[in-house]
């Protein structure tokens, strides 16, 4: 049904104008029919889902920036809102846990060929983060913007690639191996970047600003390692081990994705500093 908000909307600036909620609160147009009561609250959370993906994106742009002329406080500030975002994605994407099995078959076959796989905006997350499969490229073949931006995204430096500029400017001898790296390529772990690394967590007295800045790369990588799992989770609840809408293997796709990691030093060093317990 669709709502006519024109009477409640002055010609002058106020909040519905300021917001467009008359556009916005038309944009969920279900699909079944009779109409399912559920598909609302699905396409609801998927739409806000990609909001925050267009705002995550906003802000890693930022936080690039920050990292290309060294300034690690922005970072910090960055970093904080960006993990933030990534922690209520995950509260979020548990709503869909509150669909019983039979709810979601009630609309479920509506959604052919449409699948997850085709979030231009996560791709785009994934891409600038580091995870580079090409495999999803092929979903936005018939889209040529998307696929152009992710091309472009691909072309550019990583958000971990920033990171090192960050360092180097900072003074330290990021190794030339990882500076002068082909950046479509993914990330390997490199040993000389990891002695660094492990360097400067072992005298946090000197690089404090930068312990704080690799543990909250952490916190988002693993808000982002949660955010996969409970999405796995979630799938295996309301559909169990079935394909994917898209053509995808679902739950087993999801669980093979669950431990990708976007920062692989910064993981690994966890492993070179202290003794065995």
């Amino acid at each position: 049904m669709t709502v006519d908000y024109q009477d409640l909307v002055l010609k002058e600036l106020n909040y519905h104008s300021y917001l467009k909620i008359g556009e916005l609160l038309n944009l969920q147009e279900l699909r079944s029919k009779p109409a399912h009561h559920d598909e609302m609250f699905f396409i609801i959370i998927h739409q806000t889902a990609e909001l925050w993906f267009k705002e995550m994106l906003h802000e890693t742009g930022i936080l690039v920036s920050a990292f290309h002329v060294g300034e690690v406080s922005k970072a910090l500030k960055v970093l904080k809102r960006i993990h933030a975002i990534m922690d209520f994605q995950v509260t979020q994407i548990r709503l869909l846990s509150t669909l019983t099995p039979i709810e979601f078959a009630g609309f479920r076959d509506i959604l052919r060929p449409a699948s997850g796989f085709q979030s231009a905006q996560f791709r785009e997350i994934e891409f600038a983060y580091g995870l580079r499969n090409p495999f999803f490229k092929k979903f936005f073949e018939n889209i040529p913007e998307v696929a152009a931006r992710l091309d472009a995204v691909q072309k550019s430096p990583s958000v971990y690639d920033s990171l090192m500029k960050c360092l180097q400017i900072q003074g330290f001898e990021v190794p030339t191996s990882v500076l002068n790296r082909d950046i479509e390529k993914p990330w390997e772990l490199n040993q000389e970047l990891l002695a660094l690394i492990k360097e400067i967590y072992q005298n946090p007295s000197n690089h404090y600003h930068l312990v704080l800045l690799f543990e909250s790369m952490v916190d988002f990588d693993e808000a982002l390692m949660l955010w996969r799992k409970t999405h796995a989770v979630m799938v295996a609840r309301t559909i169990g081990h079935k394909q994917g809408t898209g053509g995808s293997k679902g739950y087993e796709f999801l669980r093979s994705r669950e431990d990708l990691s976007c920062f692989p030093e910064l993981w690994e060093v966890r492993n070179e500093i202290g003794g065995a317990y």
